[in-house]
């Protein structure tokens, strides 16, 4: 037997345990059992991975709670054919609008917490260090420039003392002070609440990024997974008490009935016409309509919209990154500025103011370097693209599947539930059949209905006596005329 052909038998006889769980046999019973710890298999790794990476729960109590939700969901789809039913579009509907808005919301988290923070966090770090640096300048004029000019006073002092004792006779104790105040208070205090100011714009934000991010993690994947089971509720709830709910696609039990009318000699429907076709969709099918085409099209739209803006924060990152790195190179390599303060004084002694005795030079280098910019305040930026672009791309790629998926899986997920309630199948392909019928029955009756407006709107129509007149007054006149 072909390999082919026997994947095809097992997954009718796997499609038809899990559906109607009809067929005797402890085999048949193991294979079901298979078949639903799989499906528990499925969900228990779902679960691990919301509580691991989403609540953030340690691997061994995720572990405990995937394991008791395994052997219950088991128990449940083996039991209940409507939990199975439940399971099986539930796990279509996580692949359609609402597994969508999910990874959606999983990637915009993802660059919250990694691009949109980093962001944050350079510019803080870049008005840290101008704080930094300021305060450093406010030293610097507390210490360098006027020492340097207080070594210039005393050296001159120094060098203009003209004796400090006289013939041993008298002695002279000069005593020479300096004193100097700055006022700095006023930008100590600026600066201070400057600083302040940083701090608290820093938690502020901090704390709504904290926010944002434990709301992304938590009570939105939360929220849509219960959203995608009231959906599926619904879903089945129209599904089976709403004939008219989906109910335009041409289904092989269609046609198996279609083709039973007919050999009956009952009116039948197969094949439809051009304009039916676009409106009836034949499913299974590869190929795609125009409702297909729309509905992938609108799928996409918000994955492209959604990637758009990820990109143009990661950019943004990128660019804040690169503009930060670059300046605090330059700054690195700005030399410090020397301000030259250079001292020399001639003397020239003279014997009782008359006679010289002797001239000599004194020189000193008070000079001094001031740096524009601190070493320790320069900005060091961080870039943490590659910790969200890995997850991204998976999201992305995710998005894409779904979307190309996205045209077929509403006929996947009318499948399902059609293979769990074939008896309201037949209603719903009854009232369809029954539906094209009457369509058709109105459309041939068309040209006898617009032929009947025509004669109605004549006079002839509601008085023929005037006709018969009309018609004798014609003949009358033609006899006359020959």
């Amino acid at each position: 037997m072909p390999l082919r052909i026997a994947v095809a038998q097992a997954w009718a006889v796997a499609l038809e345990l899990y559906t109607t769980n009809t067929m005797p046999g402890w085999r048949n019973t193991l294979c079901l059992f298979v078949i639903c710890f799989f499906l528990g298999l499925v969900f228990g790794g779902l679960l691990f991975l919301g509580l691991h990476l989403s609540v953030g729960y340690t691997s061994l109590v995720s572990l405990y709670i995937t394991f008791a939700m395994i052997v219950i969901v088991t128990a449940i789809l083996f039991f209940f054919k409507q939990a199975r039913c439940f399971s099986v579009l539930f796990l279509v509907s996580c692949g359609m609008q609402q597994g969508r808005n999910i990874l959606i919301t999983a990637g915009t988290g993802v660059v919250i917490v990694s691009n949109v923070r980093n962001t944050f966090n350079n510019l803080h770090g870049l008005a840290k260090s101008m704080i930094c640096n300021l305060e450093a300048k406010k030293l610097s004029i507390d210490t360098t420039p006027i020492g340097k000019y207080i070594g210039v006073i005393k050296w001159i002092y120094d060098q203009t003392k003209v004796f400090s004792n006289l013939l041993d006779l008298v002695t002279f104790t000069p005593e020479f002070h300096i004193e100097h105040t700055i006022s700095t208070h006023d930008l100590k205090e600026k600066l201070q609440n400057a600083e302040q100011q940083v701090k608290e714009v820093s938690e502020n934000v901090s704390r709504i990024m904290d926010t944002m991010s434990s709301i992304g993690q938590k009570v939105l994947p939360a929220l849509g997974v219960l959203l995608v089971l009231i959906s599926t509720v619904f879903y089945i709830q129209k599904y089976y008490f709403n004939k008219k709910f989906e109910n335009t696609f041409i289904t092989p039990r269609f046609i198996l009935f279609d083709k039973k009318q007919k050999a009956d000699g009952k009116p039948h429907i197969l094949p439809l016409t051009m304009k039916e076709r676009k409106k009836y969709v034949t499913i299974p099918s590869p190929r795609l309509s125009v409702k297909e085409r729309k509905r992938m099209g609108m799928f996409l739209i918000p994955v492209l919209t959604h990637t758009s803006a990820w990109a143009f924060f990661m950019g943004v990152d990128a660019l804040l990154y690169w503009l930060i790195l670059t300046i605090s190179k330059h700054l690195e390599g700005v030399p410090p500025v020397m301000v030259a303060l250079r001292m020399s004084m001639d003397k020239e002694n003279r014997v009782f103011g008359i006679i010289p005795e002797a001239s000599s030079s004194e020189r000193q280098d008070f000079s001094y370097n001031v740096t524009l910019f601190e070493k320790k305040c320069i900005p060091k930026p961080t870039l943490l693209i590659q910790n969200s672009s890995i997850p991204l791309v998976a999201i992305i790629l995710i998005l894409l599947l779904l979307g190309l998926m996205s045209a077929k899986l509403t006929e996947l997920k009318l499948l399902v539930v059609s293979s769990f309630y074939p008896d309201n199948e037949d209603e719903r392909i009854e009232y369809l059949h029954a539906k094209i019928l009457k369509k058709r029955s109105k459309k041939r009756l068309e040209p006898l209905k617009s032929r009947l407006i025509v004669f109605a709107k004549k006079l002839d129509f509601w008085f023929p006596v005037l006709s018969f007149f009309r018609k004798q007054e014609d003949d009358r006149n033609t006899l006359e005329l020959d």
